[in-house]
C-alpha cells in the first residue's frame, strides 16, 4: 500500500491520542501527495489540517508544540535538528561504501512495496570504522536523500551524572523522534552502548545499555535510527544484533581521494593527472586528513602571500606524514627524504620527471638523490 509509513503512523498516533504525531505525519503525507501530483487528496488533508489548527486556537493549549526535549537537570536540549533545507553536506565515499549506503536508502524509499510484500523495512544502520572517514557525513547524506530532518543526539546533554537520568533522557529522546518524520542519529555511540561485561564500568552503564535496548526494541519499524562509532569492539553484543544494516566506512580509496581533492579546491585548480598523482600520495589517510592538508595549504598561501599550487599541498603532506623531523636543517637530506617518500608511494606514478616537477628541481638532481639513497 502506498504511503504505508505515513498512514501507519497517523493511525498509531490516533489510537494513542497523540495529536502531535498525527499532525506531523499528516503533513508528511500531504508533502508526498503533492510530490506525486495527487492534488485532490493533498488539498483534502490540507483542509483537515487547517480546520484542526483553527480549532486549536480556540482551545488554548490543546496541542503542545513539538519542541526538542531537554535534560531535566541542566535544561539543555537533548538533540540538535538539521532540517532538509539546511542540510548541504557533501560526502565522497569509495564505490563499495556508496553502494552499501544506497542500498539502505533505497530500502526506505521503497518502504511501501516492501511492506505490501510483508518484508518490512530495514530501519537501523550502524556505521563504524576509523575516525575521519565520513561516518557522520553519511548520516547527513541519508537524511538529505530522504528529505527528512536529522535529529543529532547531544551526548553532553544526554549523559547525566545523576543516577537514572541518562536512561530517562534516552527514553525521552526516542519518544520524541517517533512523533515526527525524521532520522535519529547517535554519534560516538560507544558512550551509551558499551559492553555490559566491562569490569571497569559501574552498574549505571548497565542500566543505560538496558534502557537503550528496550527503546530500540520498542521503536516503530517506520522510524529511522542511525548510530556511529570509532570503537566497534567496545559495543555490547546485544546492541550489534539490533541493527539491520552494519556498514564499515573504510579509508577512502584512490578514486575517492581524487574526488575529494577536486571538492576541496577549485575543480580547475589541478589537472586530472595532478589530482591522480596527489591521490596516490594520500592513500592511507582519512577523508578528514585529506581535507585538513589541502585546506591548510590553501590558508597558508593566503596568509604568507604565495601562489597556491600542488607543491604547497605536497609540503603540507610531508609535514603531516612527519617526513621531515622538526628543526631539521640539512636541505639535501630533506630533499632525499621527500624523494624517498614519493617513490615509496608509487614508483610508477612518481617518476623522476614528476618528482622533479613537484620539488622544483631537475630530473638529474632527482636521479642523484635516489642514487645517494641507494648507496
Amino acid at each position: 500500500m502506498k504511503y504505508s509509513i505515513e498512514i501507519g503512523k497517523i493511525v498509531e498516533g490516533a489510537l494513542k491520542h497523540d495529536q502531535v504525531k498525527v499532525l506531523n505525519y499528516t503533513k508528511q503525507l500531504v508533502a508526498k501527495l503533492e510530490e506525486d501530483n495527487e492534488a485532490r487528496a493533498a488539498n483534502k488533508f490540507n483542509k483537515l489540517l487547517t480546520m484542526q489548527q483553527e480549532s486549536t486556537l480556540s482551545a488554548m493549549g490543546a496541542i503542545k508544540e513539538n519542541n526538542i526535549p531537554v535534560d531535566g537537570e541542566s535544561r539543555t536540549t537533548l538533540a540538535d535538528v538539521i532540517y532538509p533545507n539546511e542540510n548541504n553536506i557533501e560526502v565522497v565515499l569509495s564505490q563499495g561504501n556508496l553502494e552499501k549506503l544506497n542500498s539502505f536508502i533505497l530500502s526506505y524509499k521503497n518502504a511501501d512495496t516492501l511492506n505490501s510484500l510483508g518484508l518490512g523495512v530495514s530501519n537501523t544502520l550502524l556505521l563504524y570504522g576509523p575516525p575521519g572517514c565520513g561516518k557522520t557525513k553519511c548520516a547527513y547524506l541519508i537524511a538529505k536523500e530522504l528529505q527528512l530532518p536529522l535529529i543529532v543526539a547531544r551526548l553532553d546533554s544526554l549523559i547525566s551524572s545523576y543516577l537514572g537520568t541518562t536512561a530517562k533522557n534516552i527514553r525521552t529522546l526516542f519518544e520524541f523522534v517517533q512523533k515526527t518524520p525524521c532520522v535519529l542519529f547517535l554519534d560516538e555511540f560507544d558512550a551509551i552502548a558499551k559492553a555490559r561485561d566491562d569490569s571497569n564500568e559501574l552498574g549505571e552503564l548497565k542500566r543505560v545499555v538496558n534502557s537503550l535496548l528496550q527503546n530500540v526494541d520498542a521503536m516503530s519499524s517506520d522510524s529511522l535510527l542511525l548510530a556511529a562509532t570509532n570503537h566497534e569492539s567496545l559495543l555490547d553484543s546485544a546492541v550489534w544484533r539490533r541493527f539491520d544494516y552494519k556498514l564499515e566506512i573504510e579509508l577512502p580509496d584512490i578514486e575517492a581521494i581524487e574526488k575529494m581533492i577536486g571538492l576541496f579546491t577549485n575543480s580547475e585548480q589541478f589537472t586530472i593527472k595532478e589530482k591522480r598523482e596527489m591521490a596516490a600520495a594520500f592513500v592511507g589517510l582519512s577523508g578528514a586528513d585529506v581535507e585538513e592538508i589541502v585546506k591548510k595549504a590553501m590558508r597558508n598561501s593566503v596568509i604568507y602571500g604565495y601562489e597556491f599550487s600542488k607543491s604547497s599541498v605536497y609540503d603540507e603532506l610531508f609535514i603531516n606524514k612527519k617526513i621531515i623531523p622538526q628543526n631539521y636543517k640539512d636541505e639535501r637530506e630533506i630533499q632525499r627524504k621527500k624523494v624517498r617518500f614519493l617513490r615509496e608511494c608509487s614508483d610508477k606514478v612518481f617518476s623522476y620527471a614528476v618528482i622533479a616537477n613537484i620539488l622544483n628541481i631537475s630530473k638529474t638532481s632527482v636521479s642523484k638523490l635516489i642514487a645517494e639513497e641507494d648507496e
